[in-house]
């Protein structure tokens, strides 16, 4: 019975042993399948990826020429060169569609899947591009574009009004780019870019996908916003028979003030199919002593602004929201007799835009009055427009000289006739002065019809203060109250400390340093020398979102004040700055705020200021950015 049990226990470790070895065979013969079916995939791969990395540097040369010819305006170029990028596009899917295999395993697949969504994204902005460069065409001569323009010929003049003409026509077009940019955002919105790693071999690769994204969603909103302006322009700028009446405020940013600069000078114009035909100009002051009506200061001004009992029309742009200040200019300019009642807006613009002008168009010749350029001026180290005109409007005479500022007129007069007649090369620079000029609220818009200014406003152009849901919010306006033109000498840098938020609260320093970099001038009168530096007397105030607490503020003349206006907190102070001083606030107060993950703010820029320097310090992490135009900030906290 042993020797049979023993023989059983022979046979079942035999059969083990078999079972063992067979198990091992197949294993090894399938892990050697898994190796040759791998070796073969990796060798196809890799050849179809060298393939691919070809193809992919031909389309970025052939990308970097798209960019080339259109920066240079050369428009035929630019599409020949975008056919051909569509072409090699398309061979590049071919390529990647040989790695298709990938979108059945498991793993591989979600990435192989964001390949085809970036394709399909491209021939869709490729798709907008060969649109944009069609819509383009028929203007390209007039916005100083090379090519087979259908709008050739005639003054300037005569091809603008023929494009404020047939800008309805681009509107189906647009349907067409929004539509092709609405495909591209989505197909790149459904890829995660956590999925990918932060770098590879050095080269950030999680940030790239983030811009990329970002980018079409900012093309995307782009023609959003531009479209209500592009279809009232036609409107805007008196085309089809439709003639318009605009006043003309011209802002001296020089001696700031809340929109911009103290308005010194004013204007009437009337423009029809696009011409501009200045009627009058005069002095502010003439105005004012056309103003019968006595109206108090309003409280807050008065305390800082003490030389005047009641309120002026030239004081009273004090709302650093040019819709607000103008709402309460114009309720009384339109009472004065005399003055015409039929006005279809408001356009101020400051002396940046007048500089930025002249750049361009190169110096102007006005009878009885010399030449204004925009080349530096030793005498006060700025543009020698700003002196001249300085001299001309400011500087005491011994003698009576009757409208001082009559000279804007013919000067507006003369800019506007060299503008027309500006070679075509020249537009595209005169176009540019126009959007940038409102980008930075250099020029702001207010009109009496409501589709007009809602598309104003679509782009940013009506000087608006508006805040943003679940952002943190900064607007610094200041207000010169008694300092001749010494802006013209005085900047300021801005440093924000932010901590994470707590209970729903973020507690916030922001200090601010003013620097005048000119002695003073002699404003002595009986000296009769022109006078653009004094100390400078000026009136602070700190826009927050609503319900910020102040904590502490330091610098200014006497304790800060805080109240609400217009939906924000407003943080309300004086102080005062020597020629070749310095002057510092700092303030700290709390804003609700319930995001712990992420700080986001708006930093609203005044009209007629330079780019502010600004450093940003959230919890330890800083970061120097300029401020130029509006702008939202976002860092992790």
């Amino acid at each position: 019975m042993s020797e049979n049990l023993s023989a059983n226990l022979d046979t079942t470790s035999k059969e083990n042993f078999i079972k063992q070895h067979m198990a091992l065979v197949v294993a090894g013969g399938i892990l050697a399948i898994i190796i040759i079916v791998f070796s073969v995939l990796g060798l196809y791969t890799f050849k179809v990826i060298n393939m691919f990395k070809a193809q992919a540097l031909e389309a970025k040369t052939t990308a970097e020429a798209v960019y080339t010819n259109f920066k240079n305006q050369n428009l035929p170029a630019t599409e020949a060169e975008l056919k051909k990028l569509q072409s090699q596009e398309e061979e590049l899917r071919q390529t990647y569609q040989q790695l298709a295999i990938y979108n059945y395993i498991p793993i591989l697949r979600k990435y192989y899947q964001d390949g085809l969504h970036v394709f399909t994204a491209i021939e869709a902005a490729l798709r907008a591009g060969q649109k944009s460069v069609e819509a383009i065409a028929p203007y390209a001569d007039v916005l100083g574009f090379a090519g087979e323009a259908t709008f050739t010929g005639g003054t300037a003049e005569d091809r603008l009004k023929i494009i404020l003409q047939t800008l309805d026509k681009i509107s189906p077009i647009l349907d067409e780019i929004t539509s092709e940019l609405e495909i591209t955002k989505n197909e790149l919105s459904q890829i995660d870019p956590k999925r990918y790693p932060e770098k590879i071999k050095g080269q950030n690769i999680r940030s790239f996908v983030t811009s990329v994204q970002e980018y079409s969603y900012t093309a995307s909103a782009s023609i959003t916003q531009y479209r209500p302006i592009l279809e009232q322009l036609p409107n805007i700028m008196g085309a089809k028979e439709e003639r318009k009446k605009y006043l003309i405020l011209f802002q001296n940013d020089n001696e700031l003030r809340p929109t911009g600069g103290f308005m010194t000078a004013y204007a009437t114009i009337f423009i029809e199919d696009g011409r501009v035909t200045p009627e009058k100009s005069d002095d502010i002051y003439e105005l004012d002593k056309k103003f019968n009506k006595r109206i108090p200061i309003p409280k807050e001004l008065g305390r800082y602004l003490t030389t005047e009992k009641y309120w002026n029309l030239r004081d009273m742009n004090i709302s650093p929201d040019f819709k607000i200040s103008m709402d309460q200019f114009l309720k009384h300019y339109l009472e004065i007799r005399g003055e015409p009642k039929d006005i279809n807006g408001v356009i101020a613009v400051d002396t940046e835009v007048l500089t930025k002008l002249l750049e361009v168009l190169g110096p102007v010749e006005i009878p009885g009055f010399g030449t204004f350029s925009a080349q530096n001026d030793p005498r006060c180290d700025c543009p020698q427009v700003v002196y001249v005109l300085s001299e001309i409007i400011t500087k005491p005479t011994p003698y009576l000289r009757d409208d001082r500022k009559g000279i804007l007129g013919p000067m507006m007069r003369a800019i506007l006739t060299k503008s027309y007649g500006a070679p075509k090369q020249q537009w595209p620079g005169l176009f540019e002065i126009a959007i940038k000029s409102i980008e930075q609220r250099h020029t702001q818009l207010y009109f009496m019809d409501e589709k007009n200014q809602q598309a104003a406003e679509s782009i940013n152009a009506a000087g608006r203060m508006l805040a943003n849901e679940n952002t943190d919010f900064l607007a610094i306006i200041n207000a010169n109250l008694g300092g001749a033109k010494s802006n013209l000498f005085t900047n300021y840098q801005v440093e924000q400390k932010i901590d994470a938020p707590l209970n729903g609260k973020l507690t916030k320093t922001v200090e601010i340093t003013y620097r005048n970099t000119k002695k003073a001038d002699n404003c002595n009168l009986e000296a009769g020398k022109l006078c653009l530096n004094s100390t400078l007397k000026d009136w602070t105030r700190l826009y927050l979102p609503a319900g910020s607490e102040l904590i502490e503020a330091r610098g200014f003349t006497e304790e800060a004040r805080s109240y609400e206006e217009n939906g924000f907190t407003v943080i309300d102070g004086f102080f005062i700055l020597e020629p070749l001083g310095q002057a510092k606030l700092r303030l700290t107060y709390t804003i609700p705020y319930s995001d712990a993950q992420t700080y986001r703010v708006k930093l609203w820029k005044q009209g007629g200021i330079d780019p502010i320097e600004t450093m940003m310090d959230v919890t330890g992490g800083q970061e120097k950015i300029m401020v130029n135009k509006d702008t939202i900030y976002e860092t992790p906290f």
